[in-house]
């Protein structure tokens, strides 16, 4: 499919302009291009008209325009706004001194009455001063001027045909730029929510779901005190042996694979993935919060790993094997930190855990007495017998039998 580039993609590119200030940019580039092509204009009209003092000043006018229209290419915003707005009073005031209030030239008054308040967000003072500078300009001459003869004296269908224009042309001005500011804070809008749902989505597949939403209420310390939590560690046997002969790049895309295929199953069992360490998986069922039949989804999760590595071996022609120890009790799980923060758990249900993985045989599935007493119902076990356990002394441990 082809792809569809905006209006603002392509002034970026064209321009080098930052995207936060395409709307200053365009809001200018439209003020400076309609000064530079009326003035411009009106160069030889009032030429025509045998007005040459306004014919002189639009040359004026016109080379004023230009250098804004370049100072705004050069991203000088506000002071290429202050230059024309400057010259656009100065103008109407001379022109409505030369050719009356019937001609009109004052409504162009209104249109600096907004045009700074779209540019860049700054200079809020000067902004207020200026606006009731016009606002006092533009009452005195369509009040006071109006009871003074004009110099110049047009025919009145011309004067008719320059007030509809400069009315018209004033109207359609402010118009156009609140269309086009209405827009670009639209699109800023729509592109600002979408890129809340990509933090979003980033932060909820870095943390569980309850927990982002209490971080985005404002909770700074995320801590709390779970019972009865299943805990997970595998090691993939082999592995290091594998790396012995493969890149970087191979290595990071064989974890990559298997790891997501634990992730997907994880996520079939509504587990909880709380981290990997190199070949080293570990996952949790209670956290952040209790679901009916956690452990027993822990058990049937951890027996469907070994089906799920088979079947990678067989598709890949790898060899790798795997020790699963599990573990159940009280933990606290929380967040620590304020960069590269994870969601984690302590406590010494953790360790046993760990312990139970690294103390367990190749292909098959340890779990501690905890873990057994809850389970022993439901699943089949044999025992193992009492193990040192480092930190521990003895403990009775079991393996899930069919696994």
């Amino acid at each position: 499919m082809e792809e569809q580039v905006s209006l603002r993609d392509t002034l970026a590119n064209q321009s080098k302009v930052l995207i936060k200030d395409q709307r200053y940019f365009i809001i200018g580039k439209i003020v400076h291009t309609f000064g530079f092509l009326v003035h411009l204009s009106w160069i030889f009209l009032f030429y025509f008209l045998e007005a040459p003092l306004l014919a002189i000043f639009n040359i004026f006018s016109a080379l004023c325009f230009f250098a804004t229209l370049k100072m705004n290419q050069s991203g000088k915003y506000f002071p290429a706004i202050l230059i024309a707005v400057i010259e656009v009073i100065i103008h109407q005031v001379l022109a409505v001194k030369l050719l009356g209030v019937a001609a009109g030239f004052q409504y162009y008054l209104i249109t600096i009455l907004i045009v700074p308040y779209l540019t860049e967000p700054a200079h809020n003072g000067a902004k207020m001063t200026l606006s009731s500078f016009v606002i006092l300009i533009f009452i005195t001459l369509n009040f006071y001027c109006a009871n003074i003869a004009p110099i110049y004296t047009i025919n009145s269908q011309i004067l008719d045909a320059f007030y509809l224009f400069n009315v018209t042309s004033a109207m359609v001005l402010i118009a156009f730029i609140g269309y086009y500011f209405n827009k670009a804070v639209t699109e800023a809008e729509d592109n600002l929510e979408k890129e809340q749902k990509k933090s979003d989505e980033l932060l909820h597949n870095i943390l569980p779901h309850s927990i982002c939403e209490r971080m985005k209420n404002g909770n700074k310390t995320i801590a709390d005190k779970c019972s009865q939590v299943s805990i997970l560690f595998l090691d993939l046997v082999g592995f290091t042996k594998l790396s012995s002969n493969k890149t970087a790049e191979e290595l990071v895309d064989i974890l990559n694979e298997i790891f997501t295929l634990f992730d997907n199953l994880a996520e079939k069992y509504h587990l909880e993935k709380i981290k990997t360490i190199g070949d080293c998986y570990m996952v949790a069922a209670g956290v952040p919060k209790e679901r009916p039949d956690d452990t027993k989804n822990m058990i049937l999760f951890a027996s469907e790993l070994n089906k799920t590595l088979d079947q990678y071996n067989a598709r890949t022609g790898n060899d790798l094997k795997m020790r699963v120890g599990i573990n159940t009790g009280n933990v606290v799980a929380g967040i620590i930190g304020k960069k590269k923060f994870v969601y984690d758990l302590w406590g010494d249900t953790v360790n046993i855990a760990s312990r139970m993985e690294s103390h367990g045989e190749v292909g098959r599935i340890q779990v501690s007495q905890n873990t057994y007493e809850l389970l022993k119902n439901d699943f089949e076990f044999e025992p193992r017998g009492p193990i040192e356990i480092k930190g521990k002394g003895q403990m009775e441990t079991y393996f899930l039998k069919n696994d």
